[in-house]
């Protein structure tokens, strides 16, 4: 693929996490439901794996086994997604500023001062595998439904548990127009945890397909 092709579809994944963030944020402060926040929040990764846009977490499983070219992919996506996100949460942030940060600043308090530093990487490490999950099983399964159910649920239930999505939480950063020296730590603890839960379970699931050719 064209380095500008993917440049772009990883910009149109900031830009879906980002109006999902806002969505989740309100609904989470009207509601107190991480449930219903969780289901309109899948709406992003849907559109996301539906139409092959970047996205690091959905893409850095595939890390290893390496092949050429995929760490620079790697990097186009993270960078376009950054774009994206800090794009559209600008324009954002001019049409409804006040609102939106207040409550993002909750949960940028939430997720970077009130844990330390393995909480955070482990925490994002089950967000890694439950996202190489959903894109994965979006590829790889038959079943529509079943394909279609992955993603939401793999959504729903990081978000249920707490666990931690980096680009997700960059979003909420740029909403509530927060960062610092030890957000930047944390966050790239965050891609760090992201990487290491969806590689391995990347590795994993490729043992078991060349266990099951060999044994054919």
């Amino acid at each position: 693929m064209k380095k500008e092709n993917i440049f772009s579809k990883a910009i149109m994944s900031g830009v879906y996490v980002t109006f999902v963030a806002v969505v989740y944020l309100f609904t989470l402060n009207a509601t107190g439901s991480k449930l219903i926040g969780g289901l309109l929040f899948s709406f992003a990764l849907l559109i996301i794996v539906g139409r092959d846009y970047y996205l690091y977490t959905g893409k850095i499983g595939y890390l290893l086994p390496y092949k050429e070219g995929s760490l620079k992919m790697i990097l186009q996506t993270l960078l376009g997604n950054i774009i994206g996100i800090a794009v559209t949460g600008g324009l954002i942030l001019i049409a409804n500023g006040t609102n939106i940060t207040d409550i993002a600043l909750e949960q940028v308090e939430l997720k970077f001062n009130n844990k330390l530093w393995h909480e955070t990487l482990i925490l994002a490490f089950f967000c890694g595998i439950l996202m190489f999950t959903a894109v994965d099983g979006y590829k790889k399964i038959d079943d529509k439904i079943i394909r279609v159910l992955i993603v939401i649920l793999s959504v729903v239930i990081f978000l249920l548990a707490g666990f931690e999505h980096s680009i997700a939480n960059f979003a909420y950063l740029v909403l509530a127009k927060k960062f610092s020296f030890k957000i930047f730590i944390y966050l790239i603890g965050m891609l760090l945890g992201n990487a290491l839960g969806a590689i391995t379970f990347n590795l994993i699931h490729n043992k078991f397909e060349q266990d099951t050719k060999s044994s054919i």
